[in-house]
């Protein structure tokens, strides 16, 4: 078995750039500047290199985009006729979260709709989260998320769970205790309050 990290700040910040794939990069420029009001900010070719899992295909296009909070959204542009990722495959990616204000959230659901873009939502998911689901001109799987607690907190501290929460699903996954036990230790647990929040449900 794996050993849990050792506790206290993780090294990495957050994304740096996150990379998704497409076939027609004017229609992913235009999808990602209107619906989402992301904005170009670097455009550039990439060169094949085999030694550090490059895509394999010379000279193709890679452009950045700024989606906020000093964050970048990169699109690589495939040729066209290759087959679609299916997201629910192991090693496929599931789907993107992007996080609003909770002040914008409703405002921002309504700049998608009025995209023609059809919205699933909003739909609560329990706890603070709030979520509208939308699919990008490739089959992408997107999310806008929000915290709509009286109380504001950050994505990290709102997850938190109780010893019992997280014992009650870590034991469905461990049948050894000790490792149940190793992976609590390292877990920044919150006392059990009847006044917090359930965070049982988690988005999808």
């Amino acid at each position: 078995m794996s050993r849990p990290p050792e506790q206290g700040t993780p090294l990495t910040r957050g994304v740096d750039h996150l990379a998704i794939v497409s076939d027609d990069m004017p229609l992913a420029m235009d999808f990602y500047t209107r619906v989402l009001g992301f904005r170009l900010v670097h455009a550039r070719r990439v060169p094949y290199e085999q030694d550090r899992w490059q895509p394999p295909y010379d000279n193709l296009r890679h452009y950045f985009f700024d989606m906020g909070n000093d964050s970048l959204f990169a699109i690589f542009e495939y040729p066209k006729g290759l087959p679609s990722q299916n997201r629910d495959h192991v090693g496929g990616m599931q789907h993107v979260a992007f996080h609003v204000p909770a002040e914008k959230f409703d405002a921002m659901i309504e700049r998608v709709k009025a995209c023609g873009v059809h919205v699933i939502g909003p739909v609560p998911l329990g706890g603070r989260f709030w979520s509208a689901y939308f699919l990008d001109p490739f089959g992408v799987r997107l999310e806008i998320a929000t915290s709509r607690t009286e109380t504001p907190m950050s994505n990290v501290e709102s997850v938190r769970q109780t010893e019992e929460e997280a014992r009650a699903e870590l034991e469905t996954l461990f049948s050894d205790p000790k490792e149940v036990e190793k992976w609590l230790r390292h877990m920044p647990l919150k006392e059990k309050s009847g006044s917090e929040p359930d965070f049982t449900t988690m988005p999808a």
